[in-house]
């Protein structure tokens, strides 16, 4: 197990100490998550998805959003799946995105939209042009949702993005937004937007939320994935 460090360079995003290490783990569930990766003339862009369904990725909004609120070109969005190091287990660009209530273009909420009803929509599903040969991480729509429910995060964050980090055994803090936002103390990192918080259910690791935002209190946002598996298994429009 790595040593554990110091966070105060990394805030917001590390609570207390920096308990994340490398993720060695392979196989079901921690093969499906990857990078998400916006190259284009005019942008830049990293974060984390996972494969949530068949040639399904879902990842946070934000992360396929330019400054305004649109969806980037899907060509110009990659998913690599399994990244470690110079190897990985599958390369794929989004042949159409989907997001929460039913927008597929210009998915930005509005201005006027709270902090936390932004937060509760930050899901987008891409949908790949080609298939990834992984199996899809196995989801946990209705979790016991209690202060104190173990998690685990994964993610490729920007400071060490090309080996997936984890922070396992942090835990459940408290929900908002009727339980769709997860408030948690699993420590996260620009680029690690959109990655999977995992739940223990019947013995294996089950895709319960995504990470979304980065708290400065003592509390990072996660969106449950009952707020977002409805956008799985639909194909593009």
């Amino acid at each position: 197990m790595a040593a554990t460090a110091r966070g105060d360079g990394l805030r917001p995003g590390i609570i207390g100490d920096d308990d994340r290490v490398i993720q060695t783990r392979v196989g079901p569930a921690f093969d499906a998550v990857g990078q998400v990766n916006v190259a284009g003339f005019r942008s830049a862009g990293q974060c984390t998805g996972t494969l949530a369904g068949e040639g399904m990725v879902v990842t946070a909004a934000h992360c396929v959003l330019d400054a305004a609120g649109r969806p980037y070109p899907p060509g110009a969005i990659h998913f690599v799946a399994a990244v470690r190091g110079e190897d990985n287990k599958g390369h794929a660009t989004a042949r159409c995105l989907r997001f929460l209530d039913g927008q597929t273009a210009a998915a930005g909420p509005s201005p006027a939209a709270t902090a936390l009803s932004r937060l509760a929509r930050d899901a987008a599903v891409i949908v790949l042009d080609g298939m990834v040969d992984v199996a899809p991480a196995p989801l946990e729509t209705d979790p016991a949702a209690v202060p104190g429910l173990r998690l685990a995060h994964v993610a490729y964050p920007a400071d060490r993005r090309f080996l997936p980090v984890i922070h396992d055994g942090c835990r459940l803090l408290g929900t908002g937004a009727d339980g769709a936002l997860w408030f948690n103390d699993c420590d996260t990192h620009p680029g690690s937007s959109g990655g999977p918080v995992f739940v223990m259910s019947g013995g294996s690791y089950r895709l319960a939320a995504i990470q979304v935002a980065a708290g400065s209190g003592g509390a990072n946002v996660a969106l449950s994935a009952g707020a977002w598996a409805g956008l799985l298994g639909a194909g593009c429009p």
